[in-house]
């Protein structure tokens, strides 16, 4: 695989944002009010451009190493291949980006309350990890570049799935918000 050779082709991320037992669609869609647990997940991710040919959207992989805090404790590794969507009409206002990333998510135990939330099927080490965000920055100015031309802030939700199945039997995961920072060079 061959980087692209775009000035802003790397990143660094930080994020971090509470369990909720919500299921997906009601985190996307807001159909119910959110529910949080007492775990929170703080994670640092770096990610790489891997195709940037359009001015619309652009292919990257990252990956992602979380710390658990509160009622679960446990460490998770994860990779994935993002999509990231680039153009948006409001854009010399506030610079947004979408992201939707496909990949795997590796626990060290099997999360406590992935467990909890699914005593019919339970939870397994390996899931599948989906990634779904917003990024915003300072929209660049031509001929005035600035410091704060590399940073953006970004919200995630950082999910885990069984896949219906899929993951030894799972039908569930997990769900977090979360709030971040990036820098990119």
């Amino acid at each position: 695989m061959v980087a692209c050779q775009s000035p802003k082709e790397q990143a660094i991320s930080v994020y971090a944002g509470p369990y909720t037992d919500n299921s997906l669609p009601e985190e996307i869609g807001l159909f119910k009010p959110l529910s949080f647990e007492d775990a929170t997940l703080v994670a640092a991710a770096y990610s790489q451009v891997i195709e940037d040919s359009s001015p619309y959207y652009r292919w990257e992989v990252e990956g992602n190493v979380v710390q658990w805090f509160g009622e679960q404790d446990h460490q998770q590794l994860g990779g994935l291949a993002l999509f990231r969507w680039m153009a948006f009409p409001w854009d010399h206002w506030v610079d947004t980006s979408f992201g939707f990333g496909n990949g795997l998510s590796w626990a060290t135990k099997t999360p406590e309350l992935e467990e909890a939330f699914h005593p019919d099927t339970g939870s397994t080490q390996l899931l599948w990890h989906i990634a779904i965000e917003f990024e915003f920055a300072r929209p660049r100015r031509a001929g005035k570049p600035s410091w704060m031309d590399s940073w953006a802030t970004f919200v995630r939700v950082h999910h885990r799935s069984g896949i219906l199945g899929t993951f030894d039997g799972v039908d569930g995961g997990s769900n977090v918000l979360a709030l971040g920072l990036r820098y990119r060079w």
